[in-house]
């Protein structure tokens, strides 16, 4: 074979081993943006509503504790509640973030907030970890979660879970928007002071959270039918500086339930302003109003998805519905009253002795 010959060969060799090394180097390139470009999260419906999950359908929750793309659990706090680890060639994307945790290792984030799982949910949907030490909240795909911080209304302080942007501030409701349904009352000067939650015009309608479109044609989220706000007074997560401000904003609870001010001081409300009674001899473990009572005292109704916070519990009445009691006193509303902040139910009797008295925070 002439050394012609034998160049030619061994040039055809390395031509064809150049393009098998591209060929493959392109394939690994790609199967590497892929998995770069992929994100361990999907949404999936539970009974809290729609939340982020792990691609095995556990639920991510978010640790109140955790500051701005920084993760305070470790060590014991990270077995119990595994990090959504990142992989190293891992590409942030739209609201996912990826953090350095103190090992060094990287986890995902959602808005800068650390998402974990939680080792007591045992199958996917699942969603056993809301509220544990009133720190730890499911990862919504609204941007809104939760706090449990202090309020202080009718000049008692105390403890209730708020919902709250994703950077922690206390949303709020306007008693006002009341006379505009399906829209917002807080345009102007009024929205400098007090900031509407803005939706994005890809954001859809979630559970309890709807879009209201505003009178500059954009869009608010809201909360069972009332819309949400800042405030711009208060000035770190859990502040709450805003409530009872000239009686008409109210912190948005993580319950159907609002206030309104009244000349009885500000009374407990469902969101649509609309007040709440209770009778003052009654518990859920000794019920009076049964039967043709619950007629005209509608009951204030649980949802399928709603669980005990803080003061709010829920149990079963004599209809075998579930209804919502504050510090163990059933919730009512009263047949008579139509327009918000109506009290005409104060102060009558029930057959049994016990009077009704309207609810207060």
């Amino acid at each position: 074979m002439t050394n012609k010959m034998t160049n030619k060969i061994h040039l055809n060799t390395l031509i064809s081993l150049t393009v098998l090394s591209v060929a493959l180097s392109l394939t690994a390139c790609n199967n590497g943006n892929n998995k770069t470009a992929s994100i361990p999260v999907q949404k999936q419906m539970t009974n809290l509503g729609e939340v982020y999950t792990d691609k095995e359908g556990m639920t991510l929750y978010t640790f109140n504790k955790d500051v701005a793309n920084t993760s305070n659990c470790n060590g014991g706090c990270a077995a119990k509640w595994p990090p959504l680890i990142a992989a190293d060639n891992a590409s942030e994307k739209g609201r996912f973030t990826i953090i350095t945790r103190a090992d060094n290792s990287k986890q995902w984030a959602l808005d800068g907030r650390p998402l974990y799982r939680w080792v007591n949910d045992n199958t996917s949907g699942d969603t056993t970890g809301e509220g544990v030490k009133s720190v730890w909240y499911v990862a919504q795909t609204v941007p809104v979660s939760k706090r449990n911080t202090n309020v202080t209304t009718n000049g008692v302080s105390h403890k209730t879970t708020v919902l709250t942007d994703t950077s922690g501030m206390t949303l709020y409701g306007f008693t006002n928007d009341q006379s505009k349904p399906a829209g917002s009352s807080c345009n102007d000067g009024c929205a400098i002071e007090w900031p509407p939650l803005m939706a994005t015009n890809s954001d859809q309608d979630s559970g309890d959270y709807s879009i209201i479109t505003r009178d500059d044609n954009s869009r608010q989220w809201a909360y069972r039918g009332m819309p949400l706000y800042r405030f711009v007074d208060d000035n770190a997560p859990g502040d709450t500086v805003g409530e009872e401000d000239k009686n008409i904003w109210y912190v948005a609870q993580a319950t159907p339930v609002s206030k309104y001010h009244t000349d009885q001081g500000t009374v407990l409300t469902d969101t649509h302003w609309i007040s709440l009674y209770v009778l003052d001899n009654e518990t859920t473990s000794n019920l009076l109003c049964t039967g043709g009572c619950l007629n005209a005292w509608p009951p204030l109704k649980a949802d399928a998805g709603d669980i005990n916070r803080d003061d709010y519990t829920i149990f079963t009445n004599s209809n075998g519905e579930a209804q919502w009691a504050y510090k163990d006193k059933p919730l009512y509303r009263w047949k008579n009253d139509s327009t918000p902040g109506e009290i005409s139910g104060h102060g009558l009797a029930h057959p049994s002795g016990a009077t009704w008295i309207v609810a207060k925070p």
